[in-house]
């Protein structure tokens, strides 16, 4: 079954479909890196994705991963979106 990662930018709503839950994930990362609204990881109905917390606590993980790795400074998530 495939992952969807449900974002916003300026032109609408839009869904994105990924064969597995690591590769949505990642996804849902770089577009939220991107200054994107990221709202929904999941495989079925928008109630049952994951939610926007758990949305961003794993960028916030993956962030720091990248971040520290690359040596660039972090900015966290509530400098990319405005939930």
């Amino acid at each position: 079954m495939d992952w969807q990662v449900k974002y916003r930018n300026q032109t609408g709503d839009h869904v994105k479909m990924y064969p597995t839950p690591e590769l949505a994930i990642e996804e849902a990362c770089l577009l939220i890196d991107q200054g994107l609204e990221v709202y929904g990881i999941g495989i079925g109905p928008l109630s049952a994705s994951i939610t926007r917390d758990q949305i961003n606590r794993i960028y916030d993980i993956w962030a720091r991963a990248k971040y520290s790795f690359f040596g660039s400074s972090f900015v966290g998530t509530n400098q990319c979106t405005s939930w």
